[in-house]
């Protein structure tokens, strides 16, 4: 190898990698907004800037870049998720430190929630495919596990919280309110996609959390009454 092909081949190392980061936001925006079926690779290199031949270069077919786009984007959820530091000497605390990140994250990344509602109506079709989805989730059940045991331990916790349900209930609280937001703001006549009805919700959330873990759950003087407003900057990264 000469000295000029040394120099250059680290260069299209970066150029190559930068290419498949953009095609994969690209493809992120695109199966989000239209669906695994509705989706376009031509829309998809126009929106990445970049040949389409790279686009099959880099991923082969279309399967495959959907399946790459559904496991980065749990692969980053899952990455800041992880980066988290929990003090396991307040379980309580510890849930909803969680909640409130998982609640944020779905705001902050309204694509995700646009990969999961098509993934979803095809009834998990390549997610049940994926090796690393689970594989990425094994540090998060573990983490849940270990909050649970401090709060038995404790006496803090009721005996028998189940770490997947207490997960769904999270999950759920964080996400059903986006995916529904236009038809229930309709019925309901009010707007909750409004950062006041969020904060709201937010609230609520945490008290509903509080009264699932908690061993003295509605006694009066245990801290598991109204949550404490929610200031703004915890609804975002």
């Amino acid at each position: 190898m000469t000295a000029a092909e040394t120099t250059t081949a680290p260069v299209r190392k970066r150029d190559s990698e930068r290419t498949r980061a953009a095609i994969l936001k690209a493809a992120t925006r695109e199966f989000s907004a239209n669906g695994f079926s509705g989706a376009r690779t031509e829309r998809i290199s126009a929106l990445a800037k970049c040949n389409i031949r790279l686009l099959y270069h880099h991923f082969g077919n279309k399967k495959a870049l959907y399946v790459a786009a559904i496991e980065a984007a749990y692969e980053d959820l899952r990455t800041k998720e992880a980066a988290l530091v929990f003090d396991y000497d307040d379980p309580t605390g510890c849930v909803e430190q969680l909640f409130r990140f998982t609640f944020a994250y779905f705001q902050n990344n309204p694509y995700f929630e646009g990969l999961l509602r098509t993934e979803n109506m095809m009834q998990g079709k390549f997610v049940r495919q994926s090796k690393s989805v689970p594989e990425a989730a094994a540090n998060l059940k573990q983490v849940l596990k270990r909050i649970i045991a401090a709060g038995e331990a404790k006496g803090e916790f009721r005996p028998g919280v189940d770490a997947d349900h207490l997960y769904v209930t999270i999950t759920a609280l964080s996400r059903f309110h986006i995916s529904s937001s236009y038809s229930l703001s309709a019925l309901l006549q009010t707007d909750m996609r409004s950062a006041e009805w969020r904060e709201g919700w937010l609230a609520h959330g945490i008290n509903l959390i509080r009264a699932y873990v908690r061993a003295d759950a509605g006694r009066p003087g245990n801290g598991s009454g109204p949550a404490a407003p929610v200031p703004r900057s915890a609804m975002a990264d």
